[in-house]
This record gives structure tokens, C-alpha cells and sequence, in this order.
């Protein structure tokens, strides 16, 4: 499936005029090529991502000076009352 230019325009004008940017990424992002690129890694301040991350996309992202945030995938968690 191919991006909309306009589409991508539009989202990379908001992110440019964003204080903050913080991204929510499925952890399997992270194993996949893409020739799109919206933003580069250096305008991003907060990466919110499952703890699926492998060890290696983590580091590339701390190394970039971005703030990981790694949540647990749902119902991995056994102490969580329902």
C-alpha cells in the first residue's frame, strides 16, 4: 500500500509545528523496511512501544537520545486484579 503525498504533507507540517513529538509504535515496526521516511529520528522526543522491542531496536533508540517508554503486552502481566 502506498502512502498519500498529500497525506504525508500534512502529517509532516503538524510535526513540525508539535512542541513534543511523541510516537506510539507497534514493537514488529521495528523489523520492517520502509523507503518512507516522515520524520527523522533526531525530532522525535518520546517513543511509546510493546515490550516485543527486540534488544537491539531499544538500543538504537536510547542511543538517538529518545525517551523509551516500554509497555506490557495485555495480559502478560499475571498480578493485574480483574
Amino acid at each position: 500500500m502506498e502512502a498519500d503525498p498529500l497525506i504525508i504533507q500534512a502529517e509532516q507540517k503538524l510535526i513540525g509545528q508539535a512542541d513534543e513529538l511523541v510516537l506510539l509504535v507497534d514493537s514488529s515496526k521495528f523489523e520492517s523496511r520502509s523507503s518512507l521516511v516522515l520524520c527523522p529520528l533526531q525530532t522525535i522526543d518520546v517513543l511509546i512501544t510493546d515490550e516485543g522491542i527486540s534488544d537491539r531496536a531499544a538500543a538504537m533508540i536510547e542511543a538517538a537520545d529518545i525517551k523509551l517508554i516500554v509497555a506490557p503486552i495485555a495480559g502478560a502481566r499475571e498480578d493485574v486484579a480483574l
